[in-house]
């Protein structure tokens, strides 16, 4: 994953020289609602569901007049409210806050079609997502005293999709939409008294998708995505059998971008 991530950032960073014309370099803010899903059997154990923001950077390039090349680099993080339960074999409703802190790079090769009225993209390419899900200290309804911890999440993953943009007028409309697999899955836990655990969650296909408008140089778009993960294998800590559950994420969000 170390070399994952290190193509990721060396290939953002060269994108401006290794092609042919820079044609956009947009630093962008968002505001995103966040949920998070876990599920043991179709039984719903927690949800966690709030505001996070980000701000990143897209730089975009076009060599041999067809041929593009993409990147995106991001932080993100915010605290959601959690409602759950205990662990145990008599589990009990549980509500605390989350802070998530993380980073998300991405990079993308297309093909561009044109006509007259329309600009068609198809791509592909591979992306790296890392945060740290930091669960907070709360009390059961009995007054039990609970105790929280904090997760690292490491995904590598590949996404294909197209893009669309047509222009009339000065304003730019923009949409784009596909799906991503991650192929590498990580949840490195911090169990105490023996060390670090890490489960490997198995990926399933999820979707993403984005229409903007843009005006000169401010652009606008509302966006959504998606990640899927089976249940992991299970690890045997301290002579107890622990695994992570299914899991689920949809982030629905609002960027605002300016372009130089």
């Amino acid at each position: 994953m170390r070399t994952l991530l290190f193509t990721v950032l060396v290939l953002c960073c060269a994108l401006p020289a290794a092609a042919g014309t820079l044609e956009e370099l947009t630093p962008y803010f968002s505001t995103q609602y966040f949920t998070w899903q876990e599920r043991i059997d179709g039984r719903r154990l927690l949800k966690e569901e709030g505001p996070l923001f980000a701000a990143g950077v897209r730089v975009g390039a076009v060599t041999d007049t067809v041929f593009t090349l993409k990147a995106k680099g991001e932080l993100f993080g915010g605290e959601v409210g959690y409602r759950g339960e205990t662990q145990g074999a008599d589990p009990a409703p549980v509500r605390t806050r989350v802070t998530y802190l993380g980073t998300t790079g991405e990079v993308d090769l297309g093909y561009r079609l044109r006509s007259e009225a329309l600009v068609l993209e198809p791509f592909g390419g591979i992306g790296y997502r890392y945060w740290l899900r930091d669960l907070q200290d709360s009390s059961a309804p009995d007054g039990t005293r609970v105790y929280g911890y904090t997760e690292a999440w490491t995904m590598g993953y590949g996404r294909v999709g197209a893009r669309a943009a047509t222009s009339s007028a000065g304003v730019k409309l923009t949409a784009c939409g596909g799906a991503k697999y991650p192929f590498y899955v990580g949840n490195t836990v911090d169990f105490a008294g023996s060390g670090e655990t890490t489960f490997r969650p198995k990926g399933r296909w999820s979707g993403f998708a984005e229409a903007g408008a843009g005006y000169r140089s401010l652009s606008m778009s509302l966006y959504y995505e998606g990640f899927r993960f089976h249940q992991s294998d299970l690890k045997m800590v301290q002579g107890t059998a622990y695994f992570q559950p299914d899991s689920s994420s949809d982030i629905f969000g609002m960027r605002v971008g300016w372009t130089f």
